[in-house]
């Protein structure tokens, strides 16, 4: 834990929404992240955030930005913290809390911390989770398992950053569980099936048929937006075969469905071959829905204006993904389904033995995550489907092929 004096400069412009940074000397050594207190004017506190180290901006100079504000609306002063520590390490404290930043000793972080927990215990309530949020558990998955919930982990984070959630946003992620799927680590705010049958069957198809394989749901609120996420899937996680993603976009009336797909490395380059057991019934279904649903019918206006018709999109990532603390989302490349089909009718992707590969060395052409999550976000790509019966057997053949499925829905209120 950290204590910081903060400029005049940063209080007046602090959104207390968002996120502020700092430059400090590198001189402090303080570690590259965890729970800072904040006070503006060396007598009051202001707020407890965590913190993260962010880059060096100058020779011994070091940009630490602060997130998750805990905002200390009753007044608490650093002589009201004095008073309560034992005379052992109020002079510690004092000098501590006396500097631009400072490390606080262990003995006086658990003296803070003590009177937090006797004096402020709501607040000592979101220290916690404050610290949940640094070290957040992640259980002792197979690899197999990890791969997958790493997978489905990024398929939430694509959601999130879509539709501009940021990390303080949403509740915390923490699991003992090594196999449940990666929602189930927002127990917290697990919402019951009754309301998701009402209302999400409207925009998932027959939810009857879907509803049994659900392994969890949580919805996240923001001002009045609001995303939905639901985690459908009939096997273990150590025998899930892949991962899919199928979103709607309210705004847009507009359905987007991701195929995960493993790249491992092969000499000096991470390769996907179109070769596995499920990859021919997948193209083969994905080629049959999009015959079956009439787009060319649908008159063009502001709302459902699309550059193109794909529904289906595939993301190639690397197998060195983790299931990590980190929210970076992991790299890969996303394709639709008519680039991917020129792609394998494409030379560029001959192997040196005639078999398809694809690298990103071969494949020049792909989004990335910024570009397709801006194209997805703004309605850009993605499909309106008005006959569900055809969602619903996608999604079944998603389950049925033992694929991980995650149903996410945004909308605003």
């Amino acid at each position: 834990m950290i204590f910081c004096n903060i400029t005049e400069e940063i209080e007046e412009s602090l959104d207390y929404n968002s996120h502020f940074s700092d430059v400090i000397s590198s001189y402090h050594k303080i570690p590259s992240k965890g729970i800072a207190i904040i006070c503006f004017n060396n007598e009051n506190l202001n707020c407890i955030t965590t913190y993260k180290k962010t880059g060096r901006v100058a020779t011994q100079k070091d940009r630490i930005t602060f997130r998750n504000l805990v905002i200390l609306n009753e007044e608490i002063t650093i002589e009201d913290i004095e008073i309560k520590l034992s005379s052992k390490i109020k002079k510690h404290f004092r000098r501590q809390t006396e500097s631009h930043v400072s490390v606080l000793s262990e003995k006086v972080c658990a003296g803070v911390l003590t009177y937090f927990s006797e004096e402020q215990p709501d607040i000592y309530e979101e220290i916690k989770l404050l610290n949940q949020r640094i070290e957040n558990h992640i259980p002792n998955y197979t690899n197999k398992a990890k791969e997958i919930v790493a997978q489905e982990k990024d398929a939430v984070n694509l959601v999130f950053k879509m539709f501009d959630f940021n990390e303080s946003d949403v509740p915390v992620w923490n699991s003992n569980d090594n196999s449940a799927p990666f929602l189930n680590g927002y127990a917290n705010v697990t919402i019951r099936e009754d309301p998701m049958v009402n209302h999400d069957s409207q925009v998932f198809g027959d939810w009857s048929k879907v509803s049994q394989h659900a392994q969890g749901a949580v919805a996240f609120t923001k001002e009045s937006q609001k995303i939905t996420l639901m985690n459908v899937n009939r096997q273990p996680l150590e025998n899930t075969l892949g991962v899919d993603l199928l979103i709607y976009h309210h705004t847009y009336q507009s359905y987007i469905f991701i195929q995960y797909k493993r790249m491992t490395k092969e000499t000096d380059s991470y390769i996907y071959r179109p070769t596995d057991s499920t990859y021919k019934s997948e193209i083969d279904r994905m080629t049959s829905f999009m015959d079956t649903i009439n787009l060319e019918s649908m008159e063009n206006n502001m709302q459902n204006y699309r550059f193109n018709k794909d529904l289906f999109y595939f993301k190639l990532c690397p197998s060195r993904m983790e299931t990590s603390k980190s929210n970076r989302m992991v790299s890969g490349m996303y394709l639709p389904l008519e680039l991917w089909n020129l792609l394998l009718a494409d030379e560029c992707t001959n192997g040196p033995k005639g078999g398809k590969q694809l690298s990103f060395k071969n494949t020049w052409r792909y989004f990335n995550n910024s570009q397709f999550i801006n194209l997805a976000q703004n309605g850009w790509i993605g499909s309106k489907i008005e006959n569900f019966d055809n969602l619903t057997e996608i999604i079944m053949s998603s389950i049925n092929s033992d694929n991980s499925l995650t149903l996410a829905e945004y909308k605003i209120d």
